[in-house]
């Protein structure tokens, strides 16, 4: 019976570990599907900026004098025509401007007075290689851009050519005249900042003027938040996300979803095309693993859309890839005659650190994803940067970190080794217990608890460790995978701590060392703990080493150096309390007939 068992549980390891490796593979399989289907239906080239008519044609009547009151007299704005080939108009040529501080450089484009590009110039988009990091490359759609809901409720870009009107080192404006006598003006500037999220903001406002005696209404507008692009650290996506604060909670829309991805196969869904959801936004983002945007408005939104995009990194050359983006809906109502009105946000783009995002002041920080045990994870990242400020590597301070914590719950492990070597000591009364009760489970267990009583056993004090540090290890695996910190981080062989050490591929298999020698000292830790758990279940249990080498074997390198550092430091202290000398123990219980209360002391071995 062992046997079986122990086959069924091998068997069931190498299911898992296969279906870990091939639902990756099959992951990728349907995004290449998903680009091939949408190259197809799309017969013709994707234009660089969508072609719609600028506006509407201005009415050919007189306007009145009047301001009018009625509903029935409030004129539209910005409506965007259903496009033809005979009402298109030639397109003016694209210009291109800058701004630029010490970190980023803001690339303009006249094409609906928005922004283009962002290029990080303290990240490399290549390890090694000079050239910056450009956040939005490769999209159709500038951040920042204005859509309109159409019918049908579809989003189309209203991206008529804008006029440069004002410039000078940290602003510049556009100018459109939407309608005669109303005009848009889209203002931006950067700042010389140095410190918290100052330095990759974009401060924004765009002004609807209105010089007619005719109340024009603006309809919901959609501005959009940026483009995210896949990270090749996070091959599944899960980072990679549109998301938004209402105030409470912070909601997200991975890009799963227009996948109709599932977990290992399972739990599939139909893919969507785009979402679009009424909710109170106080701000919105769009993020992959290391960078994002985030739209932060004056006024709260009230709806967001969202959707996939191909990006087309290398020009028109190789696969396109797929990103997410999305757009914040905001109500404008109506501009007065002779009056105007504006709308007021602020852009972040930049690296997902916390430092920064704390300092937005509206919880912008949740775009890092720490999770459940995020109070933890800040905790810990803050901890490992102040490290990594003194020693110089965030490999040594990964090390460094876990001796400080590992010391820190050297207490509470310690009483846990100590019960491990009294549970060795009771291996064969245990044993001879089971024997002789073996078809009776409930003496088996009276029995038991007896001998943890009398040897002054807390079964549960091996476990309490465990439950103790996962909730570290949860908030570990959330910050090193989220902390763009860690990008490009080396240690030893390993170049990359936010990626899996990889140092060969062999059939399309990542060989990774440092998740099979955690499996290894996971292994020598559970050999070195005494459990009473029967045969059957300790070789299933000795199973769960290599179980989580399948499930961390392509986790962030960073944190499978986290946890065999911390294996080895168990293992150093197990063997540290086995070496010691315990007390001696107290005598038995004496026999019935010596006389109450009396006991008979233990038999010291005779000297040799």
């Amino acid at each position: 019976m062992d046997k079986k068992y122990t086959a069924i549980g091998i068997i069931c390891l190498i299911f898992a570990f296969g279906s870990f490796y091939f639902s990756k593979q099959e992951y990728k399989r349907q995004a290449e599907e998903e680009a091939r289907r949408a190259a197809a239906e799309d017969q013709n080239p994707v234009p660089t900026v969508t072609e719609l008519p600028d506006v509407t044609e201005p009415s050919t009547e007189p306007a009145s004098t009047e301001a009018p009151t009625a509903e029935a007299t409030v004129a539209p704005l910005l409506q965007a025509e259903q496009p033809t080939d005979t009402a298109r108009a030639p397109r003016s040529k694209e210009q291109l401007f800058h701004l630029e501080n010490d970190f980023i450089d803001v690339e303009f484009t006249t094409h609906g007075g928005a922004v283009k590009e962002v290029a990080l110039k303290k990240y490399p988009a290549v390890q090694g290689e000079p050239e910056p990091y450009i956040f939005n490359k490769g999209s159709n759609l500038p951040a920042l851009a204005i859509s309109l809901t159409r019918e049908g409720d579809s989003v189309e870009e209203f991206a008529p050519v804008y006029e440069m009107i004002r410039r000078d080192e940290k602003s510049i404006e556009f100018s459109l005249e939407a309608l005669p006598g109303v005009e848009l003006i889209r203002r931006y500037e950067i700042n010389s900042a140095k410190e918290g999220a100052a330095p990759y903001l974009i401060s924004h406002s765009t002004r609807f003027v209105n010089r007619t005696p005719t109340i024009y209404n603006i309809n919901r507008l959609f501005v959009n938040v940026g483009t995210a692009p896949h990270t090749e650290s996070d091959p599944s996506d899960f980072l990679l996300n549109f998301g938004y604060y209402d105030g409470e909670d912070y909601e997200t829309v991975g890009v799963s979803k227009f996948k109709g991805g599932g977990f290992l196969g399972f739990f599939k869904g139909d893919p969507v095309k785009e979402v679009k959801q009424e909710v109170r936004a106080v701000w919105a983002s769009a993020k992959n693993q290391f960078f994002a945007s985030v739209v932060t408005p004056e006024t709260p939104g009230v709806g967001v859309y969202v959707e996939p995009v191909e990006l087309h990194l290398n020009g028109d050359e190789g696969k396109p890839a797929l990103g997410i983006t999305g757009s914040l809906e905001i109500d404008i109502g109506v501009i007065r005659p002779n009056a105007e009105t504006a709308v007021n946000m602020e852009l972040y783009v930049g690296p997902k650190e916390y430092a920064r995002l704390s300092k937005l002041n509206q919880r912008q920080d949740f775009v890092m994803q720490l999770g459940f045990f995020g109070f933890i994870g800040k905790i810990l990242l803050s901890m490992l940067l102040g490290i990594e400020k003194i020693v110089g590597n965030f490999g040594v301070a990964i090390i460094i970190m876990t001796i400080f914590i590992r010391l820190l719950l050297w207490p509470l492990t310690a009483k846990a080794a100590q019960s491990s070597k009294k549970m060795a000591k009771i291996q064969e009364p245990l044993k001879e217990v089971r024997e002789r009760y073996k078809d009776k489970p409930e003496k088996i267990q009276a029995e038991t608890m007896k001998l943890f009583k009398q040897h002054k056993i807390n079964p549960a004090a091996g476990c309490l460790p465990i439950l103790v540090q996962l909730p570290i290890f949860f908030a570990l695996f959330q910050m090193l995978r989220s902390a763009s910190e860690l990008r490009f981080a080396h240690f030893l062989w390993i170049n990359d701590l936010s990626l899996a050490d990889t140092i060969a591929t062999v059939a399309g298999f990542p060989i990774n060392p440092l998740p099979l020698v955690m499996g290894i000292t996971m292994h020598y830790q559970m050999r070195m703990t005494p459990t009473t758990l029967d045969s059957t279940q300790q070789k299933i249990f000795k199973l769960m080493p290599w179980i989580f080498l399948i499930f961390c074997y392509t986790f962030a390198s960073g944190l499978v150096l986290y946890w065999t550092m911390s294996n080895c430091f168990s293992i150093l202290q197990q063997y540290l309390t086995n070496k010691k000398v315990d007390p001696e123990e107290p005598a038995e219980p004496a026999p019935q007939g010596q006389g109450k209360g009396k006991r008979r002391k233990l038999k010291k071995p005779p000297k040799k």
